[in-house]
């Protein structure tokens, strides 16, 4: 089951990158298939989420004689019965029923849409793209006062990251739920075969070159073993170029990019074309994931993927990012954030559940539920995300990198943009268009399109 989450965690990730979010800092939202006001009336109002509480005796239930508020939470996920964080919070706190906004689909689109409507749920779990935006514009209130009064939040035992994005917010608006980063996977049974000492978590890029080439089989001219599989998803591009240098997003929320990309679009490149160890970004589609097809001996993916590999049928293991030589290890972090929406007349009951979402109890059922490592370092340490698949994998140290060297960056901005410049990296593998073309004319583009959308 938790590998079903944590792809849905992926899939949803995947739709946010790609859709695009409803205003970044003020940027306008995607079009919109359906009217909007149907949209929130269709979102606001969701089906309550099936409580197993609700099928035991009358005399059983903890709140059958106790005056109830009702808040609304939303989140893309479903709940997993096996291990219901809300259902924890209801038997702890008999008085206050919260009922699931459930969004699978185009979820920050929805969210800002129920915001301007004046429908969103009492506590919002906010993408980062939103957060910033949401506490600028006073749609959700500031934390600082209640986790300075809370014995179960204690922020100086949160990542660093989460500091550093109080100082974009101008104050703390967002609790992080769970969080995820980026990892090399590693196909241990291909290692052996070519007699490869196994990734370790100091390699730099050029390490990972030399393995990809020595794990290249060819059968004439057809590859039938890539050494690495081609970049599917965003962030390990903005991952590579902040190792080599990038600021990316500065704390201006400006695109910062430049000799890091320059160096990451580089190496990609002769990875691709050079050395020939890489598919094109067109070919990589082919197949829905080479390293799980057992067609390619290393991967970069999220943290989330740990799962998703459970029943990979090979041995396997994961090590951190490999850094640029001449740069450090480096990954994007991704997560939502716990708010609460500044209009609703439940603040203190949606505080309290927040608050125990981020209580030692709370956390431990949330990194079981979605297999993501809490923001919290001595409850993460605790290891209750780590999902042990039948073949790999061993090395959970890999997590703590995330601690030390990852932040938020590109996912503070539009969605739209950042994948189009995406797209345009794609197309220098693809001989399209050049690097030089990427960093003089499309990264500018890009910055102007973003200032236009504040």
């Amino acid at each position: 089951m938790k590998k079903c989450i944590s792809i849905l965690l992926a899939m949803s990730m995947a739709v946010v990158l790609l859709v695009g979010c409803a205003g970044n800092q003020g940027a306008a939202a995607p079009p919109v298939e359906a009217d909007v006001a149907d949209l929130a009336s269709d979102v606001a109002d969701p089906p309550p989420v099936d409580d197993p509480a609700d099928d035991l005796p009358p005399a059983d239930d903890p709140s059958e004689d106790v005056e109830q508020v009702v808040i609304r939470f939303s989140m893309w996920d479903t709940v997993d019965e096996t291990v219901n964080f809300i259902q924890a919070f209801h038997d702890a706190n008999p008085d206050i029923r919260v009922e699931l906004v459930n969004i699978p689909e185009d979820y920050s689109v929805a969210i800002n849409t129920m915001v301007l409507g004046g429908t969103a749920p009492d506590v919002i779990l906010a993408w980062e793209v939103d957060m910033p935006r949401f506490a600028q514009s006073g749609a959700i209130i500031p934390l600082d006062d209640r986790v300075a009064a809370s014995d179960l939040v204690e922020m100086d035992d949160f990542i660093a990251a989460v500091d550093a994005l109080t100082e974009v917010t101008a104050g703390l608006y967002g609790i992080p739920w769970v969080y995820a980063g980026h990892f090399l996977y590693y196909n241990i049974d291909m290692f052996d075969a070519a007699g490869i000492d196994h990734p370790t978590d100091d390699w730099t890029w050029d390490d990972m070159a030399q393995a990809a080439q020595a794990l290249t089989i060819r059968d004439g001219g057809n590859v039938t073993q890539w050494g690495i599989d081609a970049i599917d998803f965003p962030g390990i591009w903005y991952s590579m170029i902040g190792s080599a240098g990038d600021e990316i997003v500065d704390s201006n929320m400006n695109l910062v990019l430049g000799n890091g990309l320059r160096r990451a679009l580089e190496f990609q490149y002769r990875l691709t074309n050079e050395y020939e160890v890489s598919p094109l970004p067109d070919a990589a589609g082919a197949v829905t994931d080479l390293f799980q097809a057992e067609r390619a001996a290393m991967t970069r993916q999220g943290n989330w993927f740990v799962a998703g590999y459970y029943d990979a049928p090979f041995n396997w293991d994961i090590v951190p990012l490999p850094r640029d030589p001449q740069g450090e290890r480096f990954t994007n972090l991704h997560t939502g954030f716990y708010t609460i929406n500044s209009a609703s007349p439940h603040q203190e009951e949606a505080w309290r559940f927040i608050e125990f979402k981020m209580s030692h109890e709370g956390q431990t059922l949330l990194s079981e539920f979605s297999a993501n490592p809490s923001a919290i370092m001595s409850i993460a340490a605790e290891g209750s995300h780590q999902v042990q698949g039948i073949n790999g994998p061993s090395n959970w140290g890999a997590f703590d990198y995330f601690a030390n060297e990852g932040r938020f960056t590109y996912v503070l901005l539009n969605s739209t943009v950042t994948g189009n410049l995406v797209t345009q990296f794609d197309s220098v593998l693809l001989g399209l268009t050049s690097i030089d073309n990427v960093i003089d004319v499309e990264v500018p583009r890009a910055i102007s399109e973003l200032e236009a959308l504040r």
